[in-house]
């Protein structure tokens, strides 16, 4: 019997390649740079699954062209990369890692916010630069975190990680999200974290941090009229999805002193970052890292690997973003009707 064929389209870390070698038959672009999409589409035409990363952007027109493919694993948590809607149509199942990188996000959003609020980035450039001329009364002044109140837009996981980290620094913490209020009760316990409106997060909020997924609906969620709300002394921190933000007013609220300043891993035309951002002493920038921890990379390719054997072996992975097509995949067991342990 063929073994089915899988194509790795990016760099991996840990040992998560070799375990799928032992049962299929794997193509690995062991290269840490993202392949151009062309390239990856040319030699996919006929794999069973394909691991890929968040650059991969995995269309309808991609999709259309692979006719044999099964499961679609995104080596990350967000997957606004991949069109779900039309792999669910062609009954591909689609793979993420959520959980993983949770905690080192949070750390990152946190260092972002410390480094923002206490001007390291700007201090760290005077000291390298051989203008720092001694000590002043006035000189660096930031913004201390203690009893200041944190706005969390989108308190899931990382969100959740980010509250966590602030109730220790003597935060007040406010947030926003979707669903029930089984949830409120007990973050209200633990962090004495209070849900509100968005409009009211903007206007309370001494820092704001972001943790929504991107979608049609959070796609510049933050935009001119988000950031007249904010308080001047306002500091943003972005570690989900740069198009969740209006770069452009963004940039002028920073320019304008509409908003005190931010701190960003994440941009809507990443790689490329412009260059009114970079001049800018207010903000701090990342190209985004949020989950480069040499752990969370490796659990997050430990993740993908084991959803494409979970799914292979005929039980339905506990990361699949689009499950309801499960009962209908080629790959589903006959007896299996919930979620498998991978």
């Amino acid at each position: 019997m063929n073994k089915p064929k899988i194509y790795v389209s990016c760099k991996t870390i840990g040992d998560a390649v070799d375990r799928l070698k032992e049962r299929f038959n794997v193509t690995y672009r062991d290269n840490p740079h993202p392949a151009a999409i062309s390239e990856i589409q040319s030699v996919v035409r006929d794999v069973d699954a394909l691991i890929c990363v968040l650059d991969d952007k995995i269309d309808s027109e991609f999709l259309s062209s692979c006719s044999k493919l099964k499961v679609v694993a995104n080596v990350a948590v967000g997957y606004d990369n991949i069109d779900v809607d039309e792999a669910t149509r062609r009954g591909i199942l689609v793979l993420n890692t959520p959980g993983v990188l949770t905690n080192a996000t949070a750390d990152l959003a946190f260092a972002l916010l410390l480094a923002a609020s206490r001007r390291i980035a700007e201090s760290d450039r005077l000291v390298r630069s051989g203008k720092w001329s001694g000590w002043s009364a006035d000189f660096m002044l930031g913004r201390e975190l203690s009893n200041k109140t944190l706005g969390i837009v989108g308190m899931g996981r990382i969100g959740e990680a980010v509250a966590r980290r602030a109730a220790a620094f003597g935060m007040s913490i406010v947030y926003t999200r979707r669903g029930d209020e089984e949830k409120d009760s007990r973050l209200k316990d633990v962090y004495g974290a209070i849900r509100v409106s968005l409009g009211e997060l903007l206007s309370r909020s001494d820092f704001i941090s972001i943790h929504c997924p991107l979608s049609e609906a959070t796609r510049h969620l933050i935009g001119k009229s988000e950031f007249a709300r904010m308080k001047p002394e306002c500091i943003l921190i972005n570690t989900s999805r740069g198009a969740v933000l209006d770069q452009a007013a963004l940039i002028d609220a920073l320019k304008t002193g509409r908003i005190a300043g931010a701190g960003l891993d994440v941009y809507e035309g990443e790689p490329g970052v412009p260059q009114e951002l970079c001049k800018m002493d207010n903000v701090v920038l990342c190209p985004h890292i949020g989950s480069a921890t040499i752990e969370t990379r490796a659990a997050m390719s430990d993740l993908a690997v084991d959803g494409v054997l979970s799914a292979f072996a005929g039980v339905l992975p506990r990361n699949a973003v689009n499950d309801e097509i499960w009962a209908k995949s080629v790959l589903s067991g006959a007896q299996v009707t919930e979620r498998g342990k991978v």
